[in-house]
């Protein structure tokens, strides 16, 4: 497991060190670095893909990541044009990158490496490491079938794929290996189990129903038991469903050891269905999966506490960064604090603006 990355001159930040634990939840108020953390995990990510991890690191890949140009990555606070990437595994060591962030190649030679060997066994490396972004697809009629494997990211950083990939678990009656993950009354089978955590973290008695027999597309339904015998298509139903889908396949054909980073879980769910989305997080990262997740969400937040206390989850399987930013003279400093829940799913400290409007809201209020 990663647990921990350290950024230098990296965007945001000047020199930073994250510690990660097996969920880690980035917080923040919006344009000060959460994605940065990210941002530099998946340029690692694209320059393995494209063979090049030992040599250089690639910041332009489409879809998976765009910074532009070598200047986007450089930190405004720099004292020079380098930049570094470092990552500690707990069993593998550490390994680092480093570049001259200049020019205008999006192509950089490193100019500085360690312990690249080790490195290319890290789970951010391996075919079953899964990245999903915030602006995954809403509702469709249909959805396409893949027809060739990919690298990494098997249901598509969109969760464009995340049909198809359903559509092997019910064709291979694959199991969840996930034990913190299965439910009482539904079989162990992750067909079974998405809908059974799709009832829990969105509509109670909701089934996914799917229909595979076209050669290229996809057709997914849901029922309910108040509908009896009705099926809905996607487009007709929250968005909720189709953002929250890709969210629960991944995290339940996952297996410990794997990564998997996802933006936003809580879009389009209503608040308690965020506090139960925290809740499965936790538990899937108590079962050994490491899960990266950056949230605007104090009801992802409270699920998560709430996970701790009531299921007897061990503290110390949590990690809570907080990216805030102060006043220095005539600059603003980005950093990081690192607030900490205890068993009773208490937190130990709340800087300035971590979670903390509607207490100001409720104090105007009043």
């Amino acid at each position: 497991m990663i647990n921990q990355l350290q950024l230098f001159q990296f965007k945001s930040f000047k020199k930073e060190t994250f510690n990660f634990s097996n969920l880690t939840l980035l917080t923040g108020v919006n344009g000060i670095g959460k994605s940065s953390i990210i941002q530099s995990l998946l340029v690692l990510r694209n320059s393995f893909d494209r063979g090049e991890i030992k040599t250089r690191l690639t910041i332009q890949a489409d879809q998976l990541i765009n910074l532009v140009s070598p200047d986007d990555m450089l930190s405004s606070s720099a004292e020079s044009s380098v930049v570094g990437i470092t990552l500690v595994d707990d069993q593998l060591g550490a390994a680092q990158w480093e570049v001259l962030s200049e020019g205008e190649s999006n192509s950089l030679p490193l100019t500085k490496e360690i312990n690249n060997e080790e490195a290319e066994n890290f789970s951010l490396f391996q075919p079953t490491f899964q990245y999903l972004n915030a602006e995954r697809i809403g509702p469709r009629q249909s959805y396409d079938k893949l027809s060739v494997k990919r690298n990494h990211s098997p249901l598509g950083y969109f969760g464009e794929y995340t049909a198809s990939r359903l559509s092997e678990t019910v064709n291979s009656l694959e199991i969840c290996i996930l034990k913190g993950l299965h439910l009482e009354k539904t079989s162990e089978k992750v067909y079974d189990l998405v809908s059974g955590w799709v009832s829990k973290i969105i509509y109670p008695g909701t089934k996914v129903n799917l229909d595979d027999t076209n050669p290229s597309r996809i057709t997914l339904q849901y029922s309910f038991e108040n509908d009896k015998g009705k099926k809905f298509s996607p487009v007709n139903i929250g968005f909720g469903f189709s953002f929250a889908l890709p969210v629960i396949l991944a995290v339940l054909t996952a297996k410990p050891g794997e990564m998997i980073i996802v933006e936003n879980p809580e879009a389009h769910l209503h608040p308690r269905g965020q506090a139960e989305m925290g809740r499965f997080l936790t538990l899937a990262a108590s079962s050994g999966v490491q899960i990266i997740i950056e949230t605007h969400s104090d009801h992802i937040l409270n699920g998560v506490r709430l996970c701790v206390k009531k299921d007897k989850i061990f503290p110390a399987y949590t990690k809570i960064i907080y990216i805030g930013t102060y006043q220095d003279k005539d600059r603003q400093v980005t950093y990081a604090t690192e607030p900490a829940i205890d068993k009773e799913g208490k937190i130990d400290e709340w800087p300035k603006d971590f979670f903390d409007t509607w207490e100001y809201s409720l104090m105007e209020l009043l």
